[in-house]
């Protein structure tokens, strides 16, 4: 490695997460003052030093508490995380009871759950087992759950920056004048103080243009409309909680088991020059309620910690 190409990453890092993550007002710290901060390590090591650099970023992006944020060091110093399965869908029918089993959402298993569907359509009781099942693609598990909600529905609340080049120009020209320039626009008509204050949420990065996601259709009617069970751990990760989130705010079936993993989001993917790469979340979500659940979960509505 050299200085250039270590200072380099680290800069990448941090130029990034200050144009893409969603949780400023969330940090206990400044992402600025937290950048020097580790500008400062990295010149203190030594360049021979490489799993010392890579720690320092590993560390430098787990310092904003994000899941779905995260420094990837090469394979060379990566420690091994723990696997969780990924087996095709399953199912067991028992009693009039329909278990699917669905370990992941990385393609659409939308075709195999509806053959189930019609292949059992005295079903009393319909169980969906999403416990160990890490995530892939909202698109393909909102595809399983339109065969379960009828119409029009959606799973949060998301919002990301909103950030245009003229609109961070003129900002900056309002938002670091003095006081007694302001007042003079002011006073003169030509800006509010409503604006002054959106030029500083402009600036710190706080701008959000906030939306809620969409799934299903008006006149959609979901195949399946009967009692619904969906069981849910701690290793039900992100598009998994998407999924979870659309039957919680629809109030569609009965979520069981533990809380949810507590993290999701549409994550920027990036290479560096050390040989790392990392990714970024750059949507923030709640339930559609307001509910918060990154970092804390989705709750089940019966806990069931014995079967999880």
């Amino acid at each position: 490695m050299n200085r250039r190409d270590m200072i380099y990453d680290l800069s990448t890092i941090w130029a990034s997460v200050k144009e893409i993550f969603p949780y400023f007002d969330r940090l206990p710290f400044d992402w600025d003052e937290q950048y020097l901060a580790y500008l400062d390590k990295v010149l203190a090591l030594s360049t021979d030093d490489e799993k010392g650099f890579h720690e320092l970023l590993f560390q430098f992006m787990a310092s904003l508490n994000d899941g779905h944020t995260e420094y990837y060091p090469p394979q060379a110093y990566r420690t091994e995380k723990p696997s969780y399965p990924l087996d095709p869908p399953s199912h067991s029918w028992q009693e009039g009871v329909l278990t699917i089993k669905l370990n992941e959402f990385l393609s659409d298993h939308s075709p195999y759950v509806r053959g189930l569907l019609e292949e059992h359509p005295d079903a009393r009781l319909v169980r969906l087992d999403i416990r160990d099942n890490r995530g892939g693609t909202t698109a393909f598990s909102a595809r399983v759950a339109e065969l379960f909600i009828s119409g029009l529905f959606h799973g949060c609340q998301k919002w990301a920056q909103l950030r245009k080049a003229n609109e961070v120009a003129t900002a900056s020209q309002t938002a670091l004048s003095s006081r007694e320039s302001l007042q003079k626009y002011i006073d003169a008509g030509l800006m509010t103080e409503d604006e002054f204050e959106e030029s500083r949420l402009i600036l710190d990065h706080l701008k959000y243009e906030h939306y809620k996601d969409c799934y299903g259709a008006e006149g959609h009617t979901a195949l399946y409309q009967g009692p619904l069970e969906i069981l849910i751990s701690r290793r039900t990760y992100s598009a998994a909680e998407d999924f979870t989130a659309m039957f919680k705010s629809s109030r569609r079936g009965t979520l069981i088991g533990e809380p949810t993993g507590g993290s999701t989001g549409t994550p920027y993917f990036f290479k560096l020059r050390c040989g790392g790469s990392g990714r970024i979340v750059s949507v923030g979500y709640r339930l559609l309620d307001g509910t918060e659940f990154i970092g804390c979960g989705i709750q089940p509505d019966v806990f069931d910690r014995a079967n999880t």
